[in-house]
């Protein structure tokens, strides 16, 4: 694994409950979310917006709305519509730290939503929603795989074994 680029905690409310996160984003920009909810401990990892898959985040995140270019860096597009991102290392955490609030945010609002089916809507979001041409497209995706990864607040069922015949 490579060394960490950044280490930070922020607050962050899940289904009226307020949780510490501890983020860790790694060189590549990947980025670990580690917090407890209702006495479990959760760590949801993103991947999707490490080494190469930046430049795609980065354009859907300044797409979605004007960001301060003093916290974020810009983004200008030429004649001919090429992207050309001016960020230093460290605006580019900032935007990383931004959209793991913003991860957070959305479990908050699938949590508050969907309550007890949380996992199921997540399962379903991923197989009816393929498209990641938005920035709100995006986070939810990436929301829903972090709690399918988990099984974020998946029922703690003990099975009973039922196979066939044994009535």
């Amino acid at each position: 694994m490579d060394a960490s680029l950044s280490t930070t905690t922020f607050k962050s409310r899940i289904m009226g409950t307020s949780v510490n996160v501890s983020l860790t984003i790694r060189n590549t920009h990947e980025a670990t979310m580690e917090f407890t909810l209702f006495g479990a401990a959760y760590t949801f990892t993103v991947t999707r917006w490490s080494r190469k898959g930046l430049s795609s985040f980065l354009l859907l995140f300044f797409a979605y709305k004007c960001r301060e270019a003093a916290d974020f860096g810009s983004l200008t597009v030429d004649d001919n519509g090429v992207p050309t991102f001016n960020k230093t290392t460290s605006q580019k955490v900032n935007a990383v730290i931004q959209g793991a609030k913003d991860v957070m945010a959305c479990v908050d609002e699938i949590g508050t939503r969907h309550q007890r089916s949380v996992l199921d809507y997540a399962v379903w979001y991923r197989e009816k929603h393929t498209c990641w041409d938005t920035y709100e497209n995006y986070i939810t995706m990436l929301a829903c795989n972090c709690i399918v990864h988990t099984d974020f607040l998946a029922p703690g069922v003990t099975w009973e074994l039922v196979t066939f015949g044994m009535a």
